[in-house]
């Protein structure tokens, strides 16, 4: 009881602490009255393809940027389409009970005082797809240039790159 009291005149006494409790606390319950909507289904779709889209827009960024570098590009759009995103498969300890039932719990590390699971696989994200418009797409040399050093970027056939040229 005693620190209750001495944690409240701590906070009436530091006016940071107490908008800071003010907003914690709001949060925690726009938190408890927020869930059981029926929302969770749409939430977590919208917040993967917010995460392909992300992972999109840095693999175009990276590839405009070496583009860029390439003589006759010129100005240059880039479109990236994924299969899927990057996926991690963890180690997992598989044990059999008395009645022949198999459970399974995930290998964890310890470190830093964190607990996180033991990576055993790292999936890197499928290209599905990219399109080039670019100022130097009409020459024959320059679409060529960029087909091979997507392929090679990126690891697509060539059938999974188009260039075209950039409309003026």
């Amino acid at each position: 009881m005693k620190r209750w009291i001495e944690l409240k005149n701590r906070l009436v006494g530091d006016k940071k602490l107490t908008v800071l409790a003010g907003v914690f606390c709001v949060g925690l319950l726009l938190l408890v009255f927020s869930g059981g909507s029926g929302k969770k289904t749409a939430s977590k779709n919208a917040d993967y393809y917010d995460i392909r889209a992300e992972a999109e827009a840095a693999l175009e960024a990276r590839a405009v940027k070496l583009l860029a570098s390439v003589d006759g590009v010129g100005k240059v759009r880039v479109l990236v389409t994924l299969d899927r995103l990057q996926e991690i498969e963890f180690a997992e300890n598989e044990t059999q009970g008395a009645d022949d039932r198999v459970s399974r719990s995930y290998v964890t590390v310890e470190t830093g005082g964190e607990k996180t699971g033991l990576p055993l696989t790292v999936i890197s994200p499928q290209v599905r797809g990219v399109a080039v418009s670019c100022a130097g797409g009409g020459n024959p040399q320059v679409r060529r240039e960029v087909v091979q050093l997507l392929c090679a970027a990126f690891g697509v056939s060539a059938s999974r790159v188009h260039v075209s040229k950039l409309a003026d």
